[in-house]
């Protein structure tokens, strides 16, 4: 490489326009930029090698604006990245390929194609198998803590829930090895892992309940845990602070409510007291003469008088029942009732009773709500926000889609939220895409008012048929009319939009009118149903309730059609809520848990689409697209093309996955 020659007292600009015809030259006879750099570093002082390190930047940037690019398909890339990933090729080398050959566009596709590849792809057999192996090995040499460390930088969702099993496996055997409780909570805190950090805090609840000992976990603001102890006082400094301790049984707890009463010139006969998932129920009969409107709003003045005694925070519910007035006294050690607990699928489904869970009642007894019964037919529910309105949706979704083929149940779901709903998105059982807007919704109404209309027209080439149950009575097993469940959740941003408000009432109108008899159920969610929202006409029918935690009496009264019925705002959120159809039931909701324990909710759906459906469904011909079009001159506005409304004749046979098992000590 020819250099300038080094003047200390020559013209530093000609000096540097000589250095830079050398480096261009330097360039075009293929030396390197490491290269150039060490030959000028020898030769020239430091602010030379500066400049010369700065003109190879330039000149490098200009060769890459000059060079060509190539639009690629982006389905050709994202396959071609894949197969690379699944070769063994490393990041940077795909990254630096598609860097010199791809628009800037396509570089930041492969970015997030590579993102999705490693967090989604399914591992092989052998992978798998290797990290599992590595992860027990990292057990059998090192604390459990580089366990969680090596399974938090692993991006893959299926290697990652290997990780997750052993981890549950590990705590187990901690906690048959007698740790305490405070082993498990640290634990906790030094995962960045929600999953680990929850089963960290099942094993530790686990841990004080076998140990009889108080726990208190309390989540900070940067989401660490923080076990408080339970408070030991020496004698001698502390006689004063300690009280001893009330633990009443449930009759001595039904005996003091009823002394209080008397305080309050009420007069009353303790009868019994139940424990339930989330509240005991003590249960008195009013003396002769005495109103129940006395005790209707008494909760509060309980609370002020017992609230040490009972443990009351909040006002208790009080409601009439056959013989007497009962108390629900709400439980500070509240029960979930998950979904995998109380429900199986052995068997073959009842096609002619289709239900959905309901919850589970004070006496611990599952109580399922039947769609097919003249006193349910359509069900509107409400209430406020952590209610556990969605949670109650999705376990009857998910129930229904796994207890029945498509041929018996059908599907048509409307979620403007975008989040409740999209994970059903694919199944068999739908009608049609979920509806995610007021549009696609209004869409979706209309086409089950034609539905509707032509299995009408069905019923009455057959005489003596009336109603969809007369109708499989008749044709079933061999020919079944599949019932049709319709599901919006968050009804107030579809009636509250001007183009589309009209049209989605009035389609709510005619389903609730007649839909019912010919199969085709609408549950109707919102928080707030009053007359700004959903209006009174079609409100009134629907003949079943679902009331959940409300904000304000009126909102109670309103979803529960009852303009004295405020017991919905003493609820207690998180799955609590009220049944109503001829009578009014208090329910613990199903917990789907479909965040704490995702494998089993996928393998549920896994099956739901994989299952036997060994008959053949009546078809109404209607195509939903096409129904659309023929109405509005429209497209469906949904992401799959040509979306077919009715069940296949009949579904191959597909073998089921093998369902996975859990470690049940976890639940909590």
């Amino acid at each position: 490489m020819l250099l300038p020659y080094n003047n200390t007292n020559g013209n530093i600009e000609v000096q540097k326009q000589q250095l830079l015809t050398a480096i261009v030259q330097a360039k075009q006879d293929g030396l390197g930029n490491e290269e150039i750099i060490e030959n000028i570093r020898e030769a020239l002082p430091d602010v030379m090698v500066s400049y010369a390190e700065t003109v190879l930047k330039q000149i490098d940037f200009r060769a890459k604006l000059s060079r060509q690019v190539i639009e690629f398909n982006l389905e050709f890339l994202f396959q071609v990245i894949y197969e690379s990933v699944i070769a063994g090729t490393n990041d940077e080398e795909i990254l630096s390929i598609c860097a010199e050959h791809c628009t800037l566009n396509q570089y930041e596709f492969v970015r997030y194609a590579l993102e999705y590849i490693h967090l989604n792809r399914m591992p092989s057999q052998w992978e798998q198998n290797n990290v599992y192996n590595k992860m027990i090995e990292i057990v059998n040499l090192s604390p459990i803590e580089c366990l969680f460390e090596y399974i938090e930088a692993i991006k893959n969702i299926y290697l990652k829930q290997i990780g997750y099993k052993v981890v549950q496996e590990n705590l187990y055997n901690l906690f048959l090895s007698n740790k305490q409780t405070s082993y498990f909570t640290d634990l906790a805190n030094k995962s960045r892992d929600n999953f680990i950090k929850n089963y960290c805090c099942r094993t530790a609840v686990l841990v004080a309940r076998a140990t009889g000992k108080p726990l208190d976990l309390k989540l900070t603001a940067d989401g660490s845990l923080i076990l408080k102890e339970p408070k030991y006082l020496d004698i001698n400094t502390g006689a004063n602070e300690i009280v001893p301790s009330q633990i009443l049984t449930m009759g001595q707890a039904g005996k003091l409510l009823v002394d209080t009463l008397e305080e309050f010139s009420i007069n009353a006969k303790y009868i019994d007291a139940k424990t339930g998932l989330t509240f005991n129920r003590i249960k008195v009969k009013l003396g002769r003469g005495v109103s129940y409107k006395k005790v209707e709003d008494i909760g509060n003045d309980l609370v002020q008088q017992l609230g040490e005694e009972l443990n009351l925070k909040v006002a208790p519910m009080v409601s009439v029942v056959p013989g007497g007035v009962v108390f629900d006294i709400p439980r500070l050690d509240r029960q979930f009732a998950y979904f995998r607990e109380y429900l199986t699928f052995d068997g073959e489904p009842d096609i002619h009773s289709v239900s959905i869970p309901g919850g589970v009642d004070v006496n611990g007894t599952y109580v399922e709500i039947q769609l097919y019964s003249d006193n349910v037919t359509h069900i509107l529910g409400g209430g406020r926000t952590r209610g556990g309105k969605s949670q109650f949706e999705k376990a009857a979704i998910l129930y229904l889609v796994r207890r029945y083929p498509p041929s018996v149940v059908r599907l048509a779901l409307s979620d403007v939220k975008r989040v409740t709903f999209g994970k059903f998105d694919g199944l068999p059982h739908l009608v049609a895409p979920v509806a995610r807007d007021a549009k696609s919704t209004a869409n979706l109404l209309d086409y089950l008012v034609e539905e509707m209309e032509l299995r009408y027209q069905e019923f009455e080439r057959h005489s003596s048929i009336e109603t969809i149950a007369h109708y499989n009575l008749r044709f079933a097993p061999n020919f079944v009319m599949p019932r049709v469940i319709c599901l919006i959740d968050e009804c107030f941003d579809l009636l509250s939009d001007d183009n589309y408000c009209d049209r989605i009432e009035t389609a709510l109108m005619k389903l609730l009118a007649k839909a019912g008899g010919a199969g085709i159920h609408v549950l109707l969610y919102t928080q707030r149903p009053d007359k700004n929202v959903i209006d009174p006409l079609i409100r009134s029918n629907f003949p079943a309730k679902t009331a959940f935690v409300t904000t304000r009496p009126e909102d109670s009264c309103i979803i529960l059609g009852d303009d004295k019925d405020k017991r919905a705002v003493y609820l207690l959120g998180y799955g609590d809520f009220l049944y109503k159809t001829t009578e009014v039931v208090r329910l613990q909701a199903l917990y789907v848990a479909d965040d704490e324990d995702p494998e089993y909710f996928q393998q549920l759906l896994l099956e739901a689409k994989n299952q036997n459906d060994p008959y053949t469904a009546w078809q109404s011909g209607l195509d939903f697209d096409e129904s659309v079009a023929n109405l509005y001159g429209e497209s469906s506005n949904n992401d799959s093309s040509k979306f077919k409304a009715t069940a296949g004749t009949k579904t191959h046979t597909k073998t089921k996955q093998p369902k996975t098992d859990f470690e049940g000590s976890f639940e909590l």
